[in-house]
C-alpha cells in the first residue's frame, strides 16, 4: 500500500487544480499561463535537484508532456472542471496499450475489468456535453488524455534515471517551448487573484502534483495508478456539486458511481500489487 502516500495528496491536489487552473485561465491565454507555471515548477525542482539530464529521452518526455498540458488548458476554456478531470480521465484507455507496446506491461485481468468499467463511467457522463463548443473542449481534454497517456508510460521507462532531476529536466525543457508559444498569445492580466492561481497550480498542482503522480508510476503498474486515479474526476465532481449547490443529472450520479465501481472491480484481487522494479530490471540484465 506504499502507493496511498503518493495516492491521497495528488488526488487532493489534482481535485482543486482544475478549479484554480480554470480560474487562471480567465486572467491569461493558455500557453503564457502554462509557460509560467513551467517556469516557476522548474525553478522549484531544480532548487532541489541541482542537476539536469539533457538527451533526447527527456526531450522525448517534455514534448509528450507540454502537448498534453497545453491541450487540456485550451480545453479548459470550453469545460467545467469538473467536466475536464472526467473527460481528461479516460487516459487509462490509451494508457494500457501503450504500456503494452512501448514497456511490454501487461495487465492483469481484474485490472481489465476495472478498467472498461471505469471508462463506461467516463462515457456516461460525457453524454450531454457532444454538442457546440462544450464539444470542443471535450476534443481537446481527450486528446490531451492521449499525450498524458503517453507521457506517463514513457515516464514509467526512463525510471531508473533520478526522479527530481527528470523532473526538473521535464519542466526546464518544457518551457521553452512555452515560452517561444506564448509570443502568438501573450495576453496576462496580473491580478492578485490570478497570481494566487498560478502559484497553486505551479508549486502544488505543478511541481508537487508532477513529482507525485510520477512517483506512483514508479512504484505500481501503469494499469493500477490509472484506475486508482479516477478518484480525481469523482472528488472534482463532488466540489462542483457542493460548490453550485445543484442537483447534479442522472448523467453525473450514474458515470460517476460507476467510475467508482470500477476502482472497487480493479482492487478485488488482493488489492494494490507493487511492481518489483528491481527485480525484472535485474532479470533483464
Amino acid at each position: 500500500m506504499r502507493v496511498l502516500r503518493y495516492l491521497v495528496p495528488y488526488v487532493l491536489i489534482s481535485t482543486f487544480q482544475y478549479y484554480f487552473a480554470k480560474d487562471a485561465l480567465n486572467y491569461a491565454a493558455p500557453f503564457p499561463f502554462m509557460a509560467m507555471r513551467y517556469l516557476i515548477s522548474a525553478a522549484i525542482m531544480y532548487g532541489i535537484a541541482r542537476k539536469l539530464i539533457w538527451n533526447r529521452e527527456v526531450l522525448i518526455l517534455s514534448l509528450l508532456t507540454v502537448t498534453s498540458s497545453s491541450l487540456w488548458a485550451y480545453g479548459l476554456i470550453y469545460v467545467t472542471p469538473a467536466q475536464s478531470a472526467v473527460l481528461s480521465y479516460s487516459m487509462p484507455l490509451f494508457s494500457l496499450p501503450i504500456a503494452y507496446l512501448v514497456i511490454k506491461e501487461k495487465p492483469e485481468r481484474i485490472e481489465t475489468m476495472g478498467l472498461v468499467v471505469g471508462l463506461v463511467g467516463v462515457l456516461i457522463y460525457g453524454i450531454p456535453l457532444a454538442h457546440g463548443f462544450t464539444l470542443i473542449g471535450s476534443v481537446l481534454t481527450i486528446v490531451n488524455a492521449v499525450f498524458w497517456a503517453a507521457f506517463t508510460v514513457y515516464y514509467r521507462k526512463l525510471m531508473d534515471y533520478d526522479p527530481i532531476s527528470l523532473n526538473a529536466s521535464q519542466f526546464v525543457v518544457g518551457s521553452i517551448p512555452l515560452v517561444g508559444l506564448s509570443l502568438i498569445t501573450p495576453h496576462v492580466q496580473f491580478t492578485g487573484k490570478f497570481l494566487g492561481d498560478l502559484l497553486f497550480t505551479s508549486v502544488l498542482g505543478g511541481a508537487v502534483g508532477f513529482f507525485l503522480w510520477n512517483s506512483m508510476v514508479r512504484t505500481e503498474k501503469v494499469a493500477k495508478v490509472t484506475i486508482m486515479s479516477f478518484s480525481v474526476p469523482i472528488f472534482a465532481t463532488v466540489a462542483q456539486v457542493v460548490e453550485a449547490l445543484a442537483i447534479p443529472s442522472v448523467y453525473t450520479v450514474t458515470g460517476i458511481g460507476t467510475m467508482f465501481v470500477g476502482i472497487v472491480v480493479s482492487r478485488l484481487k488482493g488489492g494494490i500489487a507493487k511492481v518489483r522494479g528491481e527485480e525484472r530490471r535485474a532479470k533483464a540484465r
